[in-house]
């Protein structure tokens, strides 16, 4: 059934962001073509004979830009609306009548979240890979990846494919925790009877507040204390920042389980909906 969830959900917003991807695609092909074709200078210092190409092009980045930031927004305010509509306003008590558990509900919302932001990141490097076709060839491009694999190995003794791993796998569990977190802020803003919204805005707030005191002393407690050890034992710096990333890591799942399930024991116990 998490399935089904998955698969309407993913079909119900992406009538909002296949436009805007095709949109942001045929604009940044447009603006590629312009600026190889009319003003192939129009990022150096050299002036330019066609005035008109630069200003189409200086119209053409600004709305770039524009949709970038939208689809980023958009893809935060998908990630809000779709799970207090759905489950907390009306909408829920079709939700909550379907034969799914609770945990299948707040997951599947979850997953098409992970993936709308996945797909948002990806389009944004595309389309700087776009950009950039023409002012190097794949052998540069080869030769370049080779060089900083191997300057990174002999600068740190570490394989930059394992770094890149562990980043990744910060950058996933960050942004589960940080979707997780709105979920719970819903959930508690939920629990008032008037005012749910700048209740749940609010419960984001103090949590983030507390967030920050908790980091503050973890890194306090901790990570100063490892960074100390490693200026005394004469580690190098990216066994420091490897270890940061990692305690991240682990920092970012344990509160992406407490969040996940505060949001759980709320819609199973406490669920009033509007």
């Amino acid at each position: 059934m998490l399935a089904k969830l998955i698969k309407h959900e993913t079909r119900a917003t992406s009538r909002i962001f296949i436009p805007l991807y095709g949109a942001l695609l045929i604009l940044t092909v447009f603006t590629k073509l312009v600026m190889a074709i009319g003003a192939p200078d129009f990022f150096s210092e050299a002036v330019s004979n066609n005035k008109a190409a630069e200003i189409i092009l200086g119209i053409s980045f600004t709305l770039y830009f524009v949709l970038v930031v939208a689809i980023c927004v958009m893809t935060l305010v998908m990630i809000i609306q779709r799970f207090y509509k759905n489950l907390f306003t009306d909408e829920g008590y079709l939700m909550f009548s379907l034969p799914v558990k609770t945990w299948e509900l707040v997951c599947s919302k979850l997953i098409v979240g992970l993936i709308w932001s996945a797909v948002c990141t990806i389009m944004i490097f595309l389309t700087f890979f776009i950009f950039s076709l023409g002012n190097f060839s794949m052998m540069e491009l080869t030769q370049a990846i080779r060089s900083a694999y191997s300057m990174f190995y002999l600068q740190t003794g570490m394989e930059l494919n394992f770094f890149i791993f562990e980043m990744i796998i910060f950058l996933l569990v960050e942004t589960v925790a940080s979707i997780l977190m709105i979920y719970a802020a819903i959930a508690i803003g939920q629990l008032f009877n008037q005012h749910r919204i700048v209740a749940a805005f609010g419960a984001y707030i103090v949590i983030t507040i507390a967030l920050q005191i908790i980091m503050s002393i973890f890194m306090t407690v901790f990570a100063i204390g490892n960074l100390e050890n490693s200026v005394l034992n004469g580690s190098d710096a990216i066994t420091t920042i490897n270890w940061l990333l990692n305690s991240s890591t682990v920092l970012n799942v344990v509160m992406g389980v407490g969040f996940y399930y505060t949001t759980l024991t709320i819609m199973k116990k406490r669920l009033n909906l509007e």
